[in-house]
């Protein structure tokens, strides 16, 4: 017999309590959480309780299922979804997609399972398609492929998901022959209309007593009670309970600037309740979602010492065991990604031999598994990959996967292993994509548990498990319109579901009628003493929220714009202090912090570095520390390295070392033997390839160096016909030097200059690319560069920091390299692009080594060149005595450079705080 029990009170349910008998009865709870409450409530009652005396509708439909159709096997969703990404790809071409599509196939199966799993139900859409055009149109071949994959999932693959459960059971006519106990059924909003036909068919053999939710603005959501109302209209009766007149309470109605201070607050007001005598168990925090609040609310309870009920977890996938686990399966898997071989590569002993900053030049491209080799450590322990081809049995996976697992703590692998074996049978063949694909999202959805709540504490939990008759004080937070709304992932429109229901009797899962909204709003009417109602308007993120509904219409006179400073917490208390004992040390820090802070701001300067040992010092390391001293800091200090990296696109450095190499092997000549002109190609590739071996340049595709290697042969080609013709008209130039190192040591206090090390002075060495001369004591020096980018005139040079050059003729100059004498009357950056020569030139002293210039430069004197010398060096003793002394505040000469600076995340500049 049916019997429907209108409910406009939760406090009524005390009368039918009162008769309940749990040893012949199974009250059906929606929640886990409201099936212990009862069931501590009958224990309390009664001293004892069966198993089936409290029941959750799921655990029922699951008991039903696996006595009407014990083949079938119950798996987890994301089991489901590997399993449809494997159909999918097999049936392709026949279906239109392939595994891509699985997340909207899936969806689909979910939004219309009790038409799929109707006896006619394919059959019936198929007619009501015919007058809804505009519907097939947009979700038609959805709704096809929906069916043909649910079909799969049942017939060949013998599993079903729990949303799935009910909607099967409606194709069975002898429910009744399976379950024979009475029933009360207390599922609120959460109830379906294929739940409501089941209950229905029970009926026909037991009791089955319905308690309907009838608040007075019920018609608000007429959609989501029609279950209700076919339910009433199929009842042998209807039972009146005695009318509870609601209890006056206290309500509140608060607006803050965003979630956490919403948690501030919350975490506030419970505080103030415990000191006014509230016992904990009657307080309650609550929220749609609560685990996006858990996580900060956990914290700010903990510094608290407020006991909660909610167990304290994590999530499995924070752990660095399973993600190196998973990393180290992908990179094995031929899945390689850069991220994936830092986290299972670094983890290991051999990663010792290896810089991060060389580790990252190399493998922060990576495009196919002979990548590996760029690096003969990283190619040892990642070479052997796992084989992909064919099925793979469960217990093949489940061992090679193990084999990867390094860590000790063997519990975390047992609760992932435990879930893969609950839902995949000895005989399940996946491919291995489909394996690791399933591994990885139930690492993404496992917990373990650190701490068990404490069964007295506050009740911090979701909106669906929030009825508590214990709950007397209750805080609502998160009301926003976008966590009372659920997402429609089908493109079923709200006229679709409507037309459905109307037109063929399907009442589908409709997202506009949500029944968190619902929830809340029963809820809100529920006995209490005190209610707050909290909304914010930013989440964790920052992100704006819009206020609910509920919200906004809880009280028609409320200043909904007011924003309300939350109450202060034990963390304010510790910030504020004025305890004796910790007042110097707060005010220390406060000190410390809020000079920190004025450092950020540029108010204050950094301090300087005390520096053990004096760094190595060069032309470019000069020129870095006069562009900004924090770059010269990170390269010399830190030891940070800027590595080209290895990718498709071949780096300028790797193409300037080897025109620096060619250049350097073609030039060569003697006393007795002059420079040659006639390399040949095959000579010239020669060079390319020892220099490519001495070098140890990597290309992502080898397929690279060839076009690169014809390229330079090209080049040789031309430089040599270049500089043959330059020698013919300037017949005396002769090449002296070619990567000329040079070393000494400079006190910058006495300016002394010498080849010995001496204590508290600086090793300054470099390398000058190319030194000519004209056999007379005349030198020319020359810098190779590629193109004219970034190169100034030379009357530039000293305001733009461009020093290589001027450097190298001090050096000169000042006798420090012992086999090159004589004087300096050219300086000229060589443009091997277009064979320019740009830079600086005596033209007295023009004819033999550069012709002189084109119009008269005022500059281009021997006295211009000592102007040059003394400035260069008062700059050089000035920045070295900068340096000596740690200065390394972060000064840019341009700050638009700092946009491309690798180091950007670790400076402390004011524009970048």
């Amino acid at each position: 017999m049916l019997q429907i029990v209108p409910i406009k009170n939760r406090s009524q349910i005390n009368e039918l309590f009162t008769n309940y008998d749990p040893r012949t009865q199974s009250w059906l709870v929606s929640d886990l959480r409201t099936k212990f409450e009862l069931q501590q409530k009958i224990l309390a009652r009664d001293g004892q309780y069966v198993d089936e005396s409290v029941l959750r509708a799921s655990d029922l439909w699951k008991l039903l299922l696996k006595r009407l159709e014990p083949r079938l096997r119950l798996v987890s969703d994301p089991f489901a979804r590997s399993i449809l990404r494997t159909i999918l790809d097999e049936n392709a071409e026949a279906l239109g997609v392939n595994s891509s599509a699985e997340d909207t196939v899936f969806s689909y199966i979910d939004q219309l399972a009790p038409v799929l799993f109707s006896e006619n139900g394919m059959g019936m859409l198929a007619e009501w398609f015919e007058t809804h055009p505009e519907s097939k149109n947009r979700w038609g071949e959805w709704a096809k492929r929906a069916y043909i994959c649910s079909q799969f999932l049942i017939k060949q693959y013998n599993i079903i998901t729990a949303d799935w459960i009910t909607a099967y059971l409606q194709s069975f006519n002898n429910l009744e022959r399976v379950w024979d106990i009475p029933l009360i059924v207390d599922l609120s909003g959460e109830i379906s209309r294929v739940e409501a036909e089941i209950l229905h068919t029970l009926s026909r053999s037991i009791d089955v007593i319905v308690l309907e939710p009838t608040p007075t603005w019920s018609e608000e959501f007429k959609y989501l009670l029609k279950p209700y109302e076919d339910l009433r209209g199929k009842s042998n009766s209807i039972k009146s309970l005695q009318a509870v007149e609601p209890a006056a309470k206290i309500k509140e109605i608060l607006r803050f600037s965003g979630m956490l201070a919403e948690t501030k607050n919350s975490v506030g007001q419970v505080r103030k309740w415990l000191e006014a005598g509230v016992p904990a168990e009657n307080i309650a925090v609550i929220a749609p979602d609560i685990e996006q609040y858990w996580p900060v609310l956990q914290s700010f309870l903990k510094e608290e010492g407020i006991p909660v009920q909610k167990d304290i977890t994590h999530k499995v996938q924070s752990l660095p065991s399973a993600t190196r686990w998973l990393a180290t399966l992908r990179a094995k898997s031929g899945r390689l990604s850069s991220s994936d071989l830092e986290i299972s590569f670094f983890d290991k002993h051999e990663s010792q031999a290896l810089r991060y900053e060389d580790f990252k030049a190399l493998f922060k491209s990576l495009y196919v598994n002979e990548d590996l080799a760029r690096n003969e450590l990283i190619q040892k322990i990642y070479f052997e990959q796992i084989d992909l081809t064919g099925l793979v049995p469960r217990d093949e996976f489940v061992g090679k996967a193990l084999s990867f697992w390094s860590s000790n703590d063997t519990e975390v692998v047992q609760i992932v292993l435990r879930e893969l074996l609950q839902n995949a049978t000895a005989n399940t063949k996946l491919i291995w994509k489909e394996w690791l694909s399933y591994l990885e999202s139930i690492v993404a959805a496992k917990e373990y548990s650190v701490e068990k709540g404490d069964g007295s504490g506050v009740l911090v939990t979701k909106l669906m498990s929030a009825y508590s008759e214990k709950a007397r004080y209750r805080i609502f937070v998160g009301l926003t319109d976008e966590s009372l709304k659920s997402r429609n992932k089908t493109q079923l429109s709200g006229t679709d579901y409507f037309d459905l229901s109307k037109d063929i009797g399907f009442y589908l899962d409709n997202p506009d009628q949500s029944d968190l909204a619902f929830e809340l709003k029963l809820l809100a009417e529920a006995d209490s003493a005190h209610d707050i109602y909290c909304f914010g308007g930013t989440d964790f993120s920052g992100t704006l929220c819009s206020p609910s509904t509920f919200w906004m219409g809880l009280n028609e006179g409320h200043a909904h714009e007011h924003l309300t400073l939350p109450l202060e917490t034990r963390w304010d208390e510790l910030q504020y202090s004025q305890e004796t004992s910790n007042r110097s040390w707060i005010e220390s820090r406060s000190s410390e912090i809020e000079y920190k802070i004025k450092q950020d701001l540029g108010k204050a300067e950094l301090p300087l570095v005390q520096l053990k040992k004096l760094p190595n010092i060069s032309a470019s390391a000069i020129e870095s520390y006069l562009e900004c001293p924090f770059i010269f800091a990170a390269q010399r200090y830190f030891k940070l390295k800027d590595l080209p990296e290895v990718d498709l696109d071949i780096d300028h450095r790797t193409r300037g070392q080897l025109a620096h190499a060619l250049f350097e092997k073609l030039t060569q000549e003697t006393a007795d033997t002059p420079m040659r002109f006639d390399w040949k190609p095959e000579e010239i590739e020669q060079i390319l390839e020892n220099a490519r071996k001495e070098k140890g340049l990597l290309f992502a595709d080898e397929r690279l160096w060839m076009p690169l290697r014809k390229k330079h042969v090209l080049l040789a080609q031309r430089f040599l016909d270049f500089e043959k013709q330059w020698r013919q008209e300037y017949s005396r130039t002769k090449t002296l030097a070619r990567e000329k190192r040079f070393e000494f040591y400079l006190d910058p206090k006495t300016g002394t200059l010498g080849k010995e090390p001496v204590e508290n002075a600086f090793r300054i060495s470099g390398s000058i690319d190319r030194v000519d001369s004209d056999q007379d004591g005349h030198l020319v020096l020359l810098d190779y560069k590629s193109s004219t980018g970034g190169i100034s005139a030379h009357g530039s040079w000293l305001k733009n920091q461009e020093l290589q050059l001027l450097f190298y003729m001090w050096v000169i100059e000042k006798s420090l390299i012992e086999d090159l004498n004589g004087e300096v009357i050219g300086l000229f950056y060589y443009i091997f692009r277009t064979f320019d020569r740009k830079g600086f030139r005596v033209n007295d002293l023009a004819g033999s080594l550069y012709p002189a210039t084109r119009t008269k430069d005022k500059n281009a004197t021997l006295e211009a060149k000592e102007l040059y010398l003394q400035e260069f060096s008062k700059i050089l003793m000035t920045t070295l005595d900068r340096i000596r002394q740690g200065e390394i505040r972060p000064q840019p000469v341009d700050t638009q450079s700092c946009n491309a600076c690798e180091w950007r995340r670790q400076c402390r500049a004011p524009h970048l705080n």
